[in-house]
């Protein structure tokens, strides 16, 4: 199968000048599958009770990207929120895997001043990715950046009761919350909170949507 051809620089384009855009396509999305299920099932959606013009149907905004010349605009946000969603929903179930598998540890990996000083950003990638394969376990971790200092750090699950802290205090702390599978297993509901959780600290808008770090397992 022909692999398909990606416009990286008008993809780039979009995701810096029309956030704005990105956000009402999702909306129009969920505001279409409201409609359907209110007329389909007579369910009411919170957010429907909540209505603002925020929110307007798909061929609504279409029509009014093709008055404003955003026609192409608008089919690359389609495409943004559809890899977006995607991509969730392939970490929730990988998420959702580990956690069933056995107990996990949810980690922060911060990064000291010196790590700072005498390090690229693409180098500590290679140091989190080289201090989570050294756990021999199935683990997912992602960057982020803190809301108020935008200081670099990375999340990570890691599919094993237990991490070894000694390989990363060279670099800096670490913070672990560890998550038992018998608990899990047991309550639904709260293995359906840990995927939230867990999930949403990989996908918030603070990662810049930077890609996932997975092992290969």
């Amino acid at each position: 199968m022909a692999k398909r051809n990606i416009d990286y620089a008008f993809k780039s384009y979009v995701l810096n000048q029309h956030s704005d855009l990105i956000l009402k396509a999702r909306k129009s999305g969920l505001y279409d599958y409201a409609i359907s299920q209110f007329n389909n099932n007579g369910v009411l959606m919170p957010f429907l009770r909540r209505f603002n013009n925020d929110y307007m149907s798909s061929n609504d905004l279409l029509n009014y990207c093709l008055v404003n010349d955003l026609k192409r605009e608008y089919f690359e946000c389609l495409k943004i929120n559809h890899a977006s969603y995607e991509r969730t929903k392939r970490l929730k179930e990988r998420i959702q895997s580990m956690l069933l598998n056995g107990e996990c540890v949810f980690l922060t990996l911060t990064f000291n001043d010196d790590t700072f000083e005498t390090s690229t950003e693409k180098e500590r990638r290679i140091f989190v990715t080289r201090f989570l394969k050294a756990t021999n376990c199935q683990y997912v971790a992602n960057i982020d950046y803190g809301k108020e200092n935008h200081r670099e750090h990375y999340h990570a699950i890691v599919n094993c009761g237990c991490v070894e802290f000694g390989g990363w205090r060279k670099y800096g702390n670490i913070n672990a919350e560890r998550i038992r599978n018998k608990d899990i297993k047991s309550d639904k509901t709260k293995l359906a909170k840990y995927i939230c959780k867990l999930s949403n600290h990989a996908i918030k808008e603070t990662t810049k949507r930077s890609s996932l770090i997975y092992s290969r397992a």
